[in-house]
């Protein structure tokens, strides 16, 4: 069976790449693929106390390596809840090391997924995803607003599916720098709320760790209250 005379020209254009897209996977498999088949079940669960068991166990560098790997592999999976892994990282870490893993991670992730999604349409492909209920409200109320707004306020809403964010920026037709600024302004609030929370609960601190979430609300509705001023600072 011979490869049509269109197919085969794309597939050697993109051939280095795929080769060492499928070598660094195979290298982070044997280097962590028990640790995430142990691990996933319980981030699908949002077994924040599991997560927390396990890694533990692990020397303090692999954790950090799971930990920043989980936060990217969540938004590829859409509905993995990505607080689970932030809150048992500030648990284990101190916080700033808990963000800056999950934030890194997650950015990592989240543009990975959002020029992979931008590729298939260009290449006539759609793929279509669930925002679920309170993702599906968020966007009919936002119907009308501005692309940016979009995704800087949905990735503040605790609740809401991050992992839905790339699809709707390609279907909007943003820019992937302009995607990269609005994903590195909205994501950080709640990454860094979750992982001081983590570390609170830690230290026994529940009424602390209420009052970041608090704050993150708080922040969220100025920001929506002075949108317009956001807006040109951003552009």
């Amino acid at each position: 069976m011979r490869l049509s005379g269109t197919l085969w020209p794309k597939i050697r254009r993109r051939l280095p790449a795929l080769v060492l897209l499928a070598l660094a996977f195979l290298l982070i498999w044997a280097a962590f693929g028990e640790s995430f088949q142990k691990l996933l079940p319980m981030v699908r669960r949002g077994d924040k106390h599991g997560i927390v068991a396990y890694l533990s166990d692990e020397d303090e560098v692999g954790g950090m390596i799971c930990v920043m790997i989980l936060s990217g592999v969540q938004v590829a999976s859409v509905l993995l809840p990505a607080i689970a892994i932030h809150v048992a990282a500030g648990v284990l870490y101190s916080w700033w090391k808990a963000f800056l893993l999950c934030y890194t991670g997650f950015l990592a992730g989240t543009m990975a997924v959002f020029l992979f999604v931008r590729h298939m349409r260009e290449e006539g492909r759609s793929i279509r995803v669930n925002p679920g209920n309170t993702g599906r409200k968020i966007l009919e109320m936002l119907s009308s607003a501005p692309t940016m707004l979009v995704v800087i306020v949905i990735y503040m809403v605790p609740g809401v599916p991050n992992g839905i964010v790339p699809y709707i920026a390609v279907k909007r037709n943003m820019k992937p720098e302009r995607f990269f600024i609005g994903t590195a302004f909205g994501s950080w609030l709640q990454i860094l709320c979750s992982c001081v929370a983590g570390n609170f609960l830690i230290r026994g601190s529940i009424i602390s760790g209420i009052l970041v979430i608090v704050v993150q609300w708080l922040v969220l509705a100025l920001m929506l209250w002075k949108r317009e001023l956001l807006l040109k600072w951003l552009t």
